[in-house]
């Protein structure tokens, strides 16, 4: 067995810098991704985009998802709640995405950012052990969502629905990662990671895939008159943020603190909305910039910290 040299930490650490890094900026492309996506509906996006995800997983991680799909037959409480941890992650992208119809990139993407609050609040709320200060940061969040809201024009044009999407979005990711570190606890090192993962966004994908033929909801080019454009934007989303910025998300999880991680996400808005005003000439309104900036704030305080 090979044994640790000094230089091993700094590598280590240079290499997990570098993958945060290619992480955020992957995940930031999204919002301005989904932006080129219409004549297609949210819900077409949504069902598209987590199923070339999903195939694009099952294919590099095959062996781990036949174990992981292996393991959660055999444990059919386990398997229930992944169910409804994909319904959550379904409920997630469907929210999230159509909001984007209805309010900027900077609001949508700062509040769907709060999920972090959100699931410290849940698990506070169920006795797990999580960080007191997480309410001082939910009311900092909370006062920089009221100041997004106090823009001249955002209620009157019907931005609040999308924010109200956006934070809903947040809400489900938040109750879906914590049903998947339920699972993980129960089941331990025996259920792969990467084959759990594949297995959520299946059962999310197969959702939406109900929802999207439940509404008649138009999919193909044929039925949409969607581009070129829409068509390469919706494999951008399944492959860019979809498998290289969230597994380079969890790959780098597993080396260094959640807290850093999730500090690291919550760059997002900020090359969500670079991107957005670079590619599409969409600016940010001042307010809505302050008030993005504060609730940042909020969920950077709420954040759980390394013990000593």
């Amino acid at each position: 067995m090979a044994t640790a040299t000094p230089g091993d930490a700094p590598e280590r650490a240079a290499g997990v810098a570098v993958a945060l890094a290619v992480a955020v900026v992957a995940i930031s492309t999204a919002a301005p991704a989904i932006r080129l996506t219409p004549p297609l509906r949210p819900e077409a996006v949504a069902c598209l985009r987590v199923s070339v995800t999903t195939l694009a997983l099952a294919v590099l991680t095959l062996p781990a998802t036949a174990r992981a799909l292996r393991l959660l037959i055999a444990s059919p409480r386990e398997a229930k709640l992944t169910l409804l941890a994909g319904l959550c992650l379904a409920a997630h992208f469907e929210a999230w995405i159509a909001s984007l119809w209805m309010t900027s990139v900077v609001r949508s993407v700062a509040l769907v950012t709060t999920q972090p609050l959100w699931a410290g609040l849940l698990a506070r709320a169920v006795g797990d052990e999580a960080p007191r200060r997480i309410y001082l940061g939910a009311l900092v969040a909370v006062a920089g969502t009221v100041i997004m809201a106090a823009e001249p024009g955002a209620l009157a044009g019907g931005s609040w629905r999308g924010d109200l999407l956006a934070l809903s979005g947040a809400l489900t990711a938040a109750v879906h990662l914590a049903i998947g570190r339920h699972v993980h606890a129960r089941l331990g090192d025996a259920l792969p990671v990467e084959g759990y993962f594949v297995i959520m966004n299946l059962v999310a994908a197969l959702a939406l895939w109900a929802v999207v033929f439940a509404r008649g909801v138009a999919v193909t080019p044929a039925q949409t008159g969607a581009g070129a454009t829409a068509l390469l934007a919706i494999l951008w989303l399944g492959l860019i943020p979809g498998v290289i910025g969230h597994g380079l998300l969890n790959w780098s999880v597993r080396r260094v603190p959640v807290h850093t991680v999730a500090m690291a996400v919550m760059l997002e808005p900020v090359g969500a909305a670079g991107i957005a005003w670079l590619a599409l000439g969409e600016s940010v309104a001042p307010r809505e910039g302050l008030g993005a900036l504060v609730l940042l704030a909020g969920v950077g305080l709420g954040l759980p910290r390394r013990r000593p």
